[in-house]
Protein backbone atom coordinates (compact mmCIF):
# COMPACT_ATOMS: atom_id res chain seq x y z
CA UNK A 1 0.00 0.00 0.00
CA UNK A 2 1.42 3.26 -1.08
CA UNK A 3 1.83 6.45 1.44
CA UNK A 4 -0.54 8.37 -0.27
CA UNK A 5 -3.36 5.69 0.16
CA UNK A 6 -3.06 5.99 3.76
CA UNK A 7 -2.71 9.74 4.25
CA UNK A 8 -6.10 10.13 2.63
CA UNK A 9 -8.40 9.23 4.87
CA UNK A 10 -6.61 11.32 7.68
CA UNK A 11 -6.68 14.24 5.89
CA UNK A 12 -10.85 14.18 4.88
CA UNK A 13 -11.40 13.77 8.64
CA UNK A 14 -8.99 16.50 9.64
CA UNK A 15 -11.18 18.56 7.08
CA UNK A 16 -14.73 17.52 8.61
CA UNK A 17 -13.58 18.13 12.05
CA UNK A 18 -12.58 21.68 10.87
CA UNK A 19 -15.16 22.63 9.56
CA UNK A 20 -17.59 21.05 12.26
CA UNK A 21 -15.80 23.45 14.98
CA UNK A 22 -15.70 26.70 13.18
CA UNK A 23 -19.29 25.81 11.96
CA UNK A 24 -20.32 25.99 15.47
CA UNK A 25 -18.42 28.86 16.22
CA UNK A 26 -19.21 31.30 13.49
CA UNK A 27 -23.18 30.15 13.11
CA UNK A 28 -23.78 32.38 16.33
CA UNK A 29 -22.24 35.43 14.72
CA UNK A 30 -23.64 35.01 11.24
CA UNK A 31 -27.16 34.65 13.29
CA UNK A 32 -26.66 37.16 15.76
CA UNK A 33 -28.21 35.13 18.29
CA UNK A 34 -27.54 34.35 22.15
CA UNK A 35 -26.38 31.72 23.97
CA UNK A 36 -29.08 29.66 24.50
CA UNK A 37 -30.72 30.02 27.69
CA UNK A 38 -30.83 26.89 30.44
CA UNK A 39 -34.70 26.77 31.73
CA UNK A 40 -34.94 25.32 35.21
CA UNK A 41 -38.89 23.28 34.31
CA UNK A 42 -39.05 22.49 37.90
CA UNK A 43 -38.92 25.59 39.25
CA UNK A 44 -40.78 27.38 36.49
CA UNK A 45 -43.98 24.59 36.80
CA UNK A 46 -43.90 25.50 40.93
CA UNK A 47 -44.19 28.27 42.30
CA UNK A 48 -41.76 28.69 45.30
CA UNK A 49 -42.97 31.89 46.54
CA UNK A 50 -46.31 29.83 47.18
CA UNK A 51 -44.56 27.10 49.03
CA UNK A 52 -44.51 26.98 52.92
CA UNK A 53 -42.12 24.60 54.91
CA UNK A 54 -43.15 25.17 58.81
CA UNK A 55 -40.89 23.72 60.67
CA UNK A 56 -43.10 23.03 63.59
CA UNK A 57 -42.12 23.13 67.31
CA UNK A 58 -41.32 20.14 69.31
CA UNK A 59 -43.02 20.69 72.87
CA UNK A 60 -45.42 19.14 75.10
CA UNK A 61 -45.88 15.92 76.72
CA UNK A 62 -48.45 13.05 76.32
CA UNK A 63 -51.17 12.85 79.07
CA UNK A 64 -54.31 10.79 79.53
CA UNK A 65 -57.24 12.44 80.88
CA UNK A 66 -59.54 9.72 80.99
CA UNK A 67 -60.82 8.87 84.55
CA UNK A 68 -61.02 5.43 84.03
CA UNK A 69 -60.25 2.34 86.51
CA UNK A 70 -57.54 0.54 84.97
CA UNK A 71 -58.34 -1.80 81.78
CA UNK A 72 -56.33 -4.24 79.41
CA UNK A 73 -55.44 -2.99 76.06
CA UNK A 74 -54.80 -6.34 73.88
CA UNK A 75 -52.28 -5.35 71.15
CA UNK A 76 -52.40 -8.02 67.70
CA UNK A 77 -49.25 -9.47 67.00
CA UNK A 78 -50.55 -12.64 65.67
CA UNK A 79 -50.91 -11.27 61.85
CA UNK A 80 -47.24 -10.42 60.64
CA UNK A 81 -48.08 -6.93 62.23
CA UNK A 82 -45.99 -3.86 60.73
CA UNK A 83 -45.34 -1.72 63.61
CA UNK A 84 -42.25 -1.14 65.17
CA UNK A 85 -41.61 -1.47 69.35
CA UNK A 86 -40.21 2.17 68.98
CA UNK A 87 -43.38 3.31 67.66
CA UNK A 88 -45.75 1.21 69.99
CA UNK A 89 -43.63 2.27 72.95
CA UNK A 90 -45.36 5.94 72.68
CA UNK A 91 -48.49 4.76 73.23
CA UNK A 92 -48.12 1.43 74.95
CA UNK A 93 -45.79 3.96 77.83
CA UNK A 94 -48.88 6.27 78.22
CA UNK A 95 -51.25 3.36 79.22
CA UNK A 96 -48.80 1.80 81.23
CA UNK A 97 -48.24 5.32 83.34
CA UNK A 98 -51.69 5.43 83.49
CA UNK A 99 -52.49 2.47 85.76
CA UNK A 100 -53.55 0.10 82.45
CA UNK A 101 -52.14 -3.01 81.48
CA UNK A 102 -50.65 -3.70 77.66
CA UNK A 103 -51.39 -7.28 76.70
CA UNK A 104 -49.66 -8.55 72.75
CA UNK A 105 -51.28 -11.42 71.15
CA UNK A 106 -48.54 -14.02 69.47
CA UNK A 107 -49.64 -16.05 66.54
CA UNK A 108 -49.42 -19.12 69.10
CA UNK A 109 -52.64 -17.28 71.02
CA UNK A 110 -54.64 -16.17 68.30
CA UNK A 111 -55.32 -20.13 67.13
CA UNK A 112 -58.48 -21.53 67.29
CA UNK A 113 -60.59 -20.52 70.57
CA UNK A 114 -57.70 -18.87 72.00
CA UNK A 115 -58.21 -16.03 69.94
CA UNK A 116 -61.64 -15.79 71.62
CA UNK A 117 -60.14 -16.40 74.88
CA UNK A 118 -57.78 -13.66 74.61
CA UNK A 119 -60.78 -11.36 73.53
CA UNK A 120 -62.76 -11.89 76.48
CA UNK A 121 -60.46 -11.10 79.29
CA UNK A 122 -59.43 -7.52 77.41
CA UNK A 123 -61.25 -4.44 77.21
CA UNK A 124 -59.83 -2.99 74.30
CA UNK A 125 -58.12 -4.04 71.22
CA UNK A 126 -55.12 -2.48 68.50
CA UNK A 127 -54.49 -3.77 65.47
CA UNK A 128 -51.77 -2.25 63.14
CA UNK A 129 -51.06 -2.90 59.57
CA UNK A 130 -51.41 -6.76 59.99
CA UNK A 131 -49.40 -9.31 57.06
CA UNK A 132 -51.64 -12.08 57.48
CA UNK A 133 -55.55 -12.50 57.23
CA UNK A 134 -58.28 -13.46 59.54
CA UNK A 135 -59.77 -16.36 59.72
CA UNK A 136 -63.26 -16.11 59.86
CA UNK A 137 -64.07 -17.15 62.96
CA UNK A 138 -61.16 -14.24 64.44
CA UNK A 139 -63.27 -11.94 62.23
CA UNK A 140 -66.47 -12.68 64.07
CA UNK A 141 -64.68 -12.55 67.59
CA UNK A 142 -63.83 -8.93 66.53
CA UNK A 143 -67.06 -8.08 65.62
CA UNK A 144 -68.85 -9.62 68.72
CA UNK A 145 -66.45 -7.85 71.06
CA UNK A 146 -66.76 -4.78 69.26
CA UNK A 147 -70.75 -5.17 69.64
CA UNK A 148 -69.92 -5.93 73.51
CA UNK A 149 -68.50 -2.47 74.14
CA UNK A 150 -64.47 -3.24 73.11
CA UNK A 151 -62.79 -0.59 72.14
CA UNK A 152 -60.99 -1.04 68.43
CA UNK A 153 -58.15 1.08 67.43
CA UNK A 154 -57.03 0.38 63.58
CA UNK A 155 -53.80 1.51 62.24
CA UNK A 156 -53.17 1.61 58.81
CA UNK A 157 -49.76 3.41 56.49
CA UNK A 158 -49.89 3.63 52.52
CA UNK A 159 -50.88 0.42 50.58
CA UNK A 160 -46.41 -0.03 50.34
CA UNK A 161 -46.76 -3.62 51.30
CA UNK A 162 -49.00 -6.54 52.47
CA UNK A 163 -50.01 -5.18 55.53
CA UNK A 164 -51.55 -1.87 54.35
CA UNK A 165 -53.69 -4.51 52.01
CA UNK A 166 -54.41 -6.64 54.86
CA UNK A 167 -55.54 -4.13 57.25
CA UNK A 168 -57.95 -2.51 54.50
CA UNK A 169 -59.24 -6.40 54.20
CA UNK A 170 -59.39 -6.25 57.72
CA UNK A 171 -61.49 -3.53 58.35
CA UNK A 172 -63.79 -5.62 55.67
CA UNK A 173 -64.61 -3.14 52.38
CA UNK A 174 -63.37 -3.71 49.38
CA UNK A 175 -60.83 -0.60 48.43
CA UNK A 176 -58.04 -3.92 48.52
CA UNK A 177 -58.15 -6.88 48.91
CA UNK A 178 -55.41 -9.09 50.71
CA UNK A 179 -52.68 -11.25 48.60
CA UNK A 180 -54.05 -14.28 49.93
CA UNK A 181 -57.92 -13.58 49.11
CA UNK A 182 -58.67 -13.95 53.40
CA UNK A 183 -61.95 -12.64 54.63
CA UNK A 184 -62.13 -8.84 55.89
CA UNK A 185 -64.03 -7.19 58.90
CA UNK A 186 -64.04 -3.53 57.84
CA UNK A 187 -67.42 -3.45 56.60
CA UNK A 188 -69.00 -4.46 60.04
CA UNK A 189 -66.61 -1.69 62.00
CA UNK A 190 -68.07 1.42 59.78
CA UNK A 191 -64.19 2.47 58.60
CA UNK A 192 -61.99 1.96 55.93
CA UNK A 193 -58.96 3.29 54.33
CA UNK A 194 -58.27 4.21 51.28
CA UNK A 195 -55.15 3.42 48.67
CA UNK A 196 -52.27 5.69 47.84
CA UNK A 197 -50.68 8.41 50.13
CA UNK A 198 -50.93 12.00 50.69
CA UNK A 199 -49.24 14.59 50.15
CA UNK A 200 -48.96 18.28 50.04
CA UNK A 201 -46.84 20.62 47.52
CA UNK A 202 -48.29 24.30 48.93
CA UNK A 203 -47.56 23.63 52.77
CA UNK A 204 -45.85 20.96 55.01
CA UNK A 205 -43.39 20.27 57.24
CA UNK A 206 -40.09 18.67 55.70
CA UNK A 207 -41.04 17.49 52.49
CA UNK A 208 -44.25 17.03 50.34
CA UNK A 209 -45.19 13.74 52.15
CA UNK A 210 -45.41 15.48 55.93
CA UNK A 211 -49.00 16.36 55.97
CA UNK A 212 -50.50 18.78 58.14
CA UNK A 213 -54.46 17.71 59.65
CA UNK A 214 -56.24 19.46 61.75
CA UNK A 215 -58.99 18.99 64.41
CA UNK A 216 -62.20 18.07 63.14
CA UNK A 217 -65.31 16.74 65.84
CA UNK A 218 -65.17 13.62 68.82
CA UNK A 219 -62.77 12.98 71.11
CA UNK A 220 -59.54 12.07 69.46
CA UNK A 221 -59.22 15.96 68.36
CA UNK A 222 -59.64 17.33 71.33
CA UNK A 223 -57.22 19.90 72.09
CA UNK A 224 -55.67 19.42 69.13
CA UNK A 225 -54.82 22.11 66.48
CA UNK A 226 -52.40 21.21 64.01
CA UNK A 227 -50.58 17.07 63.55
CA UNK A 228 -47.96 16.01 61.75
CA UNK A 229 -48.27 12.78 59.63
CA UNK A 230 -44.76 11.77 57.98
CA UNK A 231 -46.31 8.81 55.47
CA UNK A 232 -50.40 9.13 55.60
CA UNK A 233 -53.63 7.19 53.55
CA UNK A 234 -56.85 8.84 53.48
CA UNK A 235 -59.40 7.14 55.49
CA UNK A 236 -63.34 6.78 55.10
CA UNK A 237 -65.97 6.45 57.84
CA UNK A 238 -69.84 5.76 56.44
CA UNK A 239 -71.90 7.11 59.92
CA UNK A 240 -69.09 7.80 62.30
CA UNK A 241 -67.31 11.32 62.66
CA UNK A 242 -64.12 12.71 61.41
CA UNK A 243 -61.31 13.44 63.70
CA UNK A 244 -58.73 14.88 61.88
CA UNK A 245 -58.10 16.21 58.11
CA UNK A 246 -55.71 17.32 55.35
CA UNK A 247 -55.09 20.69 55.54
CA UNK A 248 -56.66 22.92 52.12
CA UNK A 249 -54.63 21.39 48.75
CA UNK A 250 -53.58 18.05 50.04
CA UNK A 251 -53.66 15.48 46.73
CA UNK A 252 -53.92 11.48 46.89
CA UNK A 253 -51.45 9.64 44.96
CA UNK A 254 -54.08 7.45 43.24
CA UNK A 255 -55.97 10.25 41.89
CA UNK A 256 -54.16 13.51 42.26
CA UNK A 257 -57.19 15.08 43.17
CA UNK A 258 -56.76 17.79 45.80
CA UNK A 259 -59.28 17.56 48.75
CA UNK A 260 -59.23 17.75 52.91
CA UNK A 261 -59.21 14.48 53.47
CA UNK A 262 -60.17 12.65 56.26
CA UNK A 263 -56.82 10.99 58.32
CA UNK A 264 -58.21 9.97 61.90
CA UNK A 265 -61.90 8.91 62.08
CA UNK A 266 -64.20 7.28 64.71
CA UNK A 267 -67.36 5.62 64.20
CA UNK A 268 -68.86 4.40 67.58
CA UNK A 269 -66.56 2.15 69.61
CA UNK A 270 -64.15 2.01 66.18
CA UNK A 271 -61.30 4.31 65.33
CA UNK A 272 -58.97 4.05 62.29
CA UNK A 273 -55.54 6.09 61.74
CA UNK A 274 -53.92 6.50 58.44
CA UNK A 275 -50.53 6.64 59.33
CA UNK A 276 -48.52 4.96 62.17
CA UNK A 277 -45.13 7.16 62.47
CA UNK A 278 -46.67 9.91 64.44
CA UNK A 279 -45.91 7.38 66.78
CA UNK A 280 -42.40 7.43 66.19
CA UNK A 281 -40.57 9.10 69.27
CA UNK A 282 -38.92 11.50 66.67
CA UNK A 283 -42.30 12.84 65.72
CA UNK A 284 -44.66 12.04 68.61
CA UNK A 285 -43.89 15.91 70.19
CA UNK A 286 -43.98 17.72 67.05
CA UNK A 287 -47.15 20.29 66.74
CA UNK A 288 -50.22 18.78 68.52
CA UNK A 289 -49.02 15.22 67.96
CA UNK A 290 -48.60 14.48 71.75
CA UNK A 291 -52.45 15.77 72.30
CA UNK A 292 -53.33 13.51 69.39
CA UNK A 293 -51.40 10.37 71.21
CA UNK A 294 -53.01 11.09 74.41
CA UNK A 295 -56.59 11.17 73.20
CA UNK A 296 -55.70 7.93 71.23
CA UNK A 297 -55.50 6.54 74.62
CA UNK A 298 -58.22 7.98 75.87
CA UNK A 299 -60.48 6.26 73.84
CA UNK A 300 -58.52 2.90 74.29
CA UNK A 301 -59.65 2.75 77.50
CA UNK A 302 -62.58 4.83 77.64
CA UNK A 303 -64.99 1.81 76.47
CA UNK A 304 -68.11 0.40 78.46
CA UNK A 305 -67.40 -3.43 77.28
CA UNK A 306 -69.65 -6.26 79.10
CA UNK A 307 -67.51 -8.95 80.94
CA UNK A 308 -66.59 -11.77 79.35
CA UNK A 309 -67.46 -11.61 75.75
CA UNK A 310 -67.25 -12.70 72.96
CA UNK A 311 -68.23 -15.97 73.84
CA UNK A 312 -66.19 -19.01 72.72
CA UNK A 313 -66.14 -19.78 69.25
CA UNK A 314 -68.17 -22.20 67.52
CA UNK A 315 -65.93 -25.45 66.73
CA UNK A 316 -64.17 -25.42 63.50
CA UNK A 317 -64.90 -27.26 60.52
CA UNK A 318 -62.80 -30.59 61.26
CA UNK A 319 -62.73 -29.41 65.64
CA UNK A 320 -66.04 -31.37 66.08
CA UNK A 321 -66.44 -34.03 68.47
CA UNK A 322 -66.58 -37.73 66.66
CA UNK A 323 -70.15 -39.55 67.02
CA UNK A 324 -70.02 -42.08 69.19
CA UNK A 325 -70.57 -45.23 67.52
CA UNK A 326 -74.20 -46.74 68.49
CA UNK A 327 -74.58 -49.02 71.04
CA UNK A 328 -75.13 -52.69 69.22
CA UNK A 329 -78.27 -55.00 70.62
Amino acid sequence: MQARELTGPAVAFVVIVAVVVGGAAVVPLVTGGDTPEVTNLAERQTDLDAVRVDPAEESGEITMDADAESKTILVDRAHGNELSDEKLSTLTAALVENGHEVRFVTQEQARGQAWNQSLRTADALLVANPGRPYTSEQLAGVRAFNEAGGRVVLLSDPASGSGASAVTSLLGLSVQQPASGGPGLSSSLGVAARSGYLFNMHEYQHNFESVYATGGSGSLSQGVDRVVFHDARAVTTADGQVALSAIERTRLSTTRRADTYAVAAQSGDVAIVGDTDFLAPTNAYVADNEAFVGNLADFLVSGQKTSNAPSPPSPERGESAPTRPAPTA
